[in-house]
Parts: structure tokens; sequence; C-alpha cells
């Protein structure tokens, strides 16, 4: 109830893949609408795929909402500096307390992540 999940969140072309931090529990949600070859994603389309995963990976009533990093890896998803306002700003409407976004060339461990969220 009081527990606070910290969220590990990548950014694909055409889905997202979440975990929590230090636990097993992992999930994926598609969205189509994460093609920027077009300009901007639909945000709309794309705070569902997000609140649908936040659900999914910190399920039941909580006093606290979970906090995440939204991980962009260049290789396959790079957004403009626009685009990663929108981002937060959409997943902290997506039931998200706080977002950090990272575009940092390669995914984290679990051991970067926690010194991360420690440090945050």
């Amino acid at each position: 109830m009081f527990r606070k999940r910290n969220l590990y969140l990548l950014v694909f072309r055409d889905h997202f893949m979440g975990r929590v931090v230090g636990e097993d529990r992992r999930a994926r949600r598609d969205c189509h609408a994460l093609d920027n070859t077009r300009g901007d994603p639909d945000f709309s389309r794309v705070g569902k795929a997000l609140k649908s995963l936040v659900e999914d990976l910190a399920p039941g009533f909580s006093l606290r909402k979970p906090t995440a990093l939204l991980h962009f890896i260049p290789e396959h998803y790079a957004p403009t500096q626009r685009q990663l306002a929108l981002f937060k700003r959409t997943a902290e409407r997506s039931g998200i307390s706080r977002c950090w976004l990272s575009t940092w060339e390669t995914p984290n461990t679990d051991r970067e992540l926690a010194v991360v969220f420690r440090s945050l």
C-alpha cells in the first residue's frame, strides 16, 4: 500500500517494454503511434498505452504512484527535444508520479538503475 515502485520503460519504434526495477515483473505494450517518421506521435494513443503498461506493472491500490525512467535508445527511437517534453508530460498524466528521460546508448542493468533511483 505504501510501497513505491520504480519502473524502467524502454521506448521502441512500435512498442513499449517495461519492467519493475528489482523484480521479475515485465510487460510490453504495442503502440504504433510512436512511429515518428511522419512527425509527432499521437500522444493520446501513447498515453493510453503508457497507462495500460503502468497499471500492469504496478497493479492494485497504492497511496504512492510509481516513478519511472523512460529510456529512448537512439538506435531504436530518436525523439526531438519537443517530443521529449511531450513524452514526459504524457507519462506523468498516465499514472507516474515523476518521470525522468534518458537517451543513453545502451539499456541499463538493475544495478545501474538502483543507483540512479537512489540518487533521485
